[in-house]
């Protein structure tokens, strides 16, 4: 495929998977393989509605080198792995997506579907552990790959990555699986996300997963690596009385969440799209808590390091774009 055709691929998939639900803001990556030595990759941190063909990064397969100042996708390494293993394969779509990052955090090497669903089959590995962006991560999901009967891997406590011949193929294996994942959920009485994102825009999320992680807990550890990495370590879950209002408002005025029992999360952030982004990554991370109830969070350390990067990665872009428009 020309390195044109290629691009534009990896744009309209970042639009698709924005209109359906399965990612949010900047979380995941596209790929386009070119021909045996190259590929084409989504650029890190930038939004899937407004990236243009200059953010689709053109990568070589040996050295993952690029040209220019626009950096690709932090996970180009897993991407390169499943080229490598795969030579039929020809475009990537890695997620964050609802129902199979809940079952990430089950630690589970495989999950069993009630059917055999195309592209899947009737079961779908889950790779070890590892923190984003390591060579720990595209080993640990090569080896799945290697034994994967069909086109997808769970990473755990972090998402899915799926892949076929073409655009098509990878877009289907991905519905398919957050379809079984989903219908997995149900059957352990968790509910599934189910493709309806008005109350993310709310100013209480108070959906029934989040209303139920909440009932008797009280706090909510990171079990996926987005909730580290915009939240931090853990949230604490405070009492609907006493203070209350005065906690609310604190949180409010420094533009940070809060779980209340009885009310829900308060999705406190700098601006609008940073609230809906918090609203469905928090709701995530307690059906990530229900469906890995006896298996451990990620670990303090990883959280804060994650969290640090990350304020650290999203300040430098903000600073970017500020440039550009003063520029403009």
């Amino acid at each position: 495929m020309n390195i044109t055709d290629a691009k534009k691929q990896v744009i309209r998939a970042g639009k698709e998977l924005l209109e359906t639900g399965l990612i949010a803001r900047t979380w995941g990556n596209v790929s386009c393989k070119t021909d045996d030595e190259h590929f084409v990759i989504s650029a890190s941190g930038r939004d899937y509605d407004k990236l243009t063909e200059d953010e689709v990064i053109e990568l070589d397969m040996a050295t993952l080198s690029y040209e220019g100042d626009v950096k690709p996708s932090s996970e180009k390494r897993v991407h390169r792995e499943i080229y490598r293993l795969k030579d039929d394969v020809k475009f990537i779509i890695h997620t964050h997506q609802h129902n199979a990052s809940a079952v990430s955090a089950m630690n589970l090497k495989r999950i069993k579907f009630d059917k055999s669903y195309p592209g899947l089959g009737e079961f779908v590995l889950c790779s070890e552990y590892g923190l984003p962006s390591t060579s720990k991560v595209s080993d640990k999901v090569g080896e799945a790959v290697i034994d994967s009967i069909g086109n997808a891997v769970i990473m755990s406590n972090h998402g899915a990555v799926c892949y076929g011949r073409n655009y098509e193929e990878a877009f289907e294996r991905v519905k398919n699986l957050e379809e079984a994942c989903g219908k997995f959920l149900d059957f352990m009485g968790i509910d599934p996300w189910d493709g309806e994102e008005d109350h993310f825009r709310q100013e209480w999320n108070d959906s029934s997963v989040v209303m139920k992680y909440l009932e008797h807990k009280d706090v909510l550890p990171a079990y996926l690596d987005d909730f580290a990495q915009m939240v931090g370590p853990q949230l604490t879950v405070y009492e609907d009385k006493g203070d209350i209002e005065d906690v609310i408002a604190s949180a409010m005025e420094s533009n940070t969440p809060i779980l209340v029992r009885g009310r829900g999360a308060m999705c406190n952030a700098a601006n609008d799209e940073d609230k809906v982004a918090l609203s469905m990554i928090i709701e995530k991370n307690c059906r990530a808590a229900l469906a890995g109830i006896g298996c451990r969070p990620i670990g303090r350390y990883e959280s804060i390091f994650m969290r640090q990067f990350y304020l650290q990665k999203y300040s430098r872009l903000k600073n970017a774009d500020a440039e550009e428009d003063s520029e403009e």
